[in-house]
């Protein structure tokens, strides 16, 4: 199989590692310069110099031929993406992610990762598909109907406003989906930058809704929700 690992870290390296050992068709996208010289200087795997949640990089690494994207980078949000950029605009077959807050288990699940878990041995698995993914699988139906949509109107001067969204503290119970800009709506990355008119969606645990608006607008009330 040919299979894209976005993160080159140490969960991506062994991912690489024994994947190659799998004898599977290995590519890793890393951000890190001294990383990816560590990964192409200690294991036999194509790897790139790269933002895996750029469209450019994961073309570079053609995704479009590949049979697995897996998200392995230190950032729930921008595994999002990268699930979300494969699954969109590469029409890549499976998406796999580790989360490093198992509070964003059910979130992902719900965007449509295809797999979402925390254990590299059982990702391995998943891979090899020595696991059956359907009954690995389970949607979270139940913890969906807890969650809520967030319509958020940014404006001048709003607390966000010109910032990045990697910027931005968000809490570990929310995630941003999409901003939408005129017509255009936009997948949030680290480096988007939030401008006045544009509207956030986010989704969110209703406990921590106030937090959310506080951070994003400096005040408590919403325009749409």
């Amino acid at each position: 199989m040919k299979i894209i690992i976005v993160g080159g870290g140490k969960k991506g390296y062994q991912l690489a590692k024994y994947c190659h050992k799998f004898a599977h068709q290995v590519t890793v996208i890393e951000s890190d310069e001294k990383k990816v010289n560590r990964l192409k200087n200690e294991l036999d795997v194509n790897v790139i110099l790269g933002d895996g949640t750029q469209r450019k990089f994961l073309e570079k690494a053609k995704a479009d031929e590949s049979n697995i994207v897996v998200a392995v980078t230190s950032n729930d949000q921008d595994n999002l993406v990268i699930c979300q950029l494969a699954e969109r605009q590469f029409n890549v077959p499976k998406t796999l992610t580790l989360v490093n807050n198992p509070g964003n288990e059910k979130l992902f699940e719900w965007l449509g990762v295809n797999q979402v878990i925390s254990s590299t041995s059982l990702m391995l698995g998943l891979i090899q598909e020595e696991i059956d993914i359907k009954e690995t699988s389970k949607l979270w139906a139940d913890s969906i109907k807890d969650l809520k949509m967030h319509y958020i109107q940014i404006d001048e001067f709003s607390p966000v406003n010109t910032k990045m969204v990697k910027e931005i503290n968000i809490p570990d119970e929310a995630i941003l989906i999409t901003i939408l800009r005129g017509d255009e709506a936009i997948v949030p990355r680290g480096n988007t930058i939030i401008k006045a008119k544009d509207t956030i969606i986010a989704l969110a645990d209703p406990e921590i809704k106030d937090k959310l608006l506080e951070i994003i607008k400096g005040k408590t009330t919403e325009k749409v929700s």
